[in-house]
C-alpha cells in the first residue's frame, strides 16, 4: 500500500480510532483499526494503549492523545448523523481507512458507496477479507480521485441520483484546493435528490494575507511542498454558504459544541488549553422535499 500523503494521514487516523477504542470510556468501538494499522507497515507515533492516567504520559505524547480524543467525537458525530438520518443510499468521499460499512448497525437495505484511491481501496479490501469481517451494509468500493471527473463512475457503480444520500466528508477538504473543494460540493448538489443530506469537517480557514503567504513560504521550504500547492488551499468555500445558497437547510456545529455533547473536553491535564479553536467544525445539511 503506497502510504505517502494522504495515505499516511489515512492511516494516523486509524490508529487514533484504535487508541480511542481502547480507552476505559470509548465514544466508539472499531475493532478492526488496529490490524489495519498494523497491515499497512506504516509506523505512526500514536501509542498502541490509552494509559491509566493520561496526565503522566509524556509531553511528547500529550499531543497525540488530544488527536485520538478529536478524532473520537469526530467520528462519533459523523456516526450519530448518519443513524439518526436512517437515508438508505450513503456516500464517504476520501474514506481511507473507514470501517462504517463493517461496524454500524445500518438500516436493512443501506447501500455504502466508497470512494477513495484504488491502492487505498484495495488495501482496505484485502485487510478487512483477511479478518473475515462482514459488512453490515451493501457495500461498493470505487477507486476513483475526487479531484478529477468522478460524478460519472460512482453512477456506473449503481449510484441512485433519483435517491436520497447521505454524504460524509470527513478530514477530506484540508487536503484539496480551494477551486477543487468548490468542484467537489457542485458535484454533491448535483447529484442529490430532494431529502439528501452531508456531514461534513470545514477546512480550517485560511486566509491569502501576506502573513499567511510568508507562513506558507517557510512551511514550504521545510517541508518541499510547492509553495503554489499550498497557497491554492486558501481562500476556501464555506460549505454552509454553498449549500445553503443551493436551497439545503444547514446547522452548524463547533468542536466545542461536541466538547460538551460527549463530556470529552480536548484536553490531557488542567493546565492544557483546549485546541478546539484550530479546528474548522462541522456542517450538517439536509437537502428538503419541497
Amino acid at each position: 500500500m503506497p502510504v505517502e500523503g494522504v495515505g499516511v494521514t489515512a492511516v494516523a487516523v486509524a490508529a487514533a480510532r484504535a487508541l480511542e477504542t481502547d480507552r476505559p470510556d470509548p465514544l466508539i468501538v472499531d475493532p478492526w483499526a488496529a490490524a489495519l494499522v498494523r497491515e499497512s507497515g506504516v509506523a505512526v507515533p500514536f501509542p498502541e494503549r490509552w494509559p491509566e492516567r493520561p496526565e503522566d504520559a509524556a509531553a511528547v505524547e500529550h499531543s497525540m492523545l488530544l488527536g485520538a480524543m478529536y478524532i473520537g467525537m469526530r467520528t462519533r458525530f459523523i456516526d450519530d448523523e448518519l443513524l439518526a438520518g436512517g437515508l438508505r443510499q450513503v456516500a464517504i468521499l476520501g474514506s481511507g481507512l473507514d470501517t462504517r460499512s463493517w461496524r454500524l448497525a445500518w438500516p436493512a437495505g443501506t447501500r455504502v458507496f466508497e470512494l477513495d484511491s484504488p491502492e487505498v481501496v484495495d488495501f482496505v479490501e484485502r485487510t478487512m477479507d483477511a479478518a473475515a469481517a462482514t459488512p453490515t451494509a451493501d457495500r461498493t468500493a470505487l477507486g476513483a480521485d475526487v479531484t478529477a471527473p468522478w460524478a460519472a463512475a460512482i453512477v456506473r457503480s449503481g449510484f441512485r441520483p433519483d435517491q436520497p444520500t447521505h454524504w460524509v466528508l470527513e478530514g477530506l477538504l484540508p487536503y484539496l484546493s480551494a477551486h477543487d473543494q468548490s468542484a467537489l460540493l457542485d458535484d454533491i448538489i448535483d447529484l442529490s435528490a430532494p431529502g439528501s443530506r452531508a456531514v461534513i469537517e470545514r477546512a480550517p480557514a485560511l486566509t491569502d494575507t501576506p502573513e499567511t503567504r510568508e507562513r506558507l513560504e517557510t512551511f514550504a521550504l521545510a517541508t518541499g511542498i510547492p509553495f503554489d500547492e499550498l497557497l491554492a488551499r486558501t481562500d476556501p468555500p464555506d460549505p454552509a454558504v454553498v449549500l445553503g445558497a443551493a436551497g439545503w437547510s444547514v446547522e452548524e456545529t463547533r468542536v466545542e459544541d461536541l466538547e460538551r455533547r460527549y463530556a470529552r473536553p480536548l484536553r490531557v491535564d488542567r493546565d492544557e488549553t483546549a485546541t478546539a479553536e484550530q479546528r474548522g467544525g462541522f456542517v450538517s445539511v439536509h437537502f428538503p422535499i419541497r
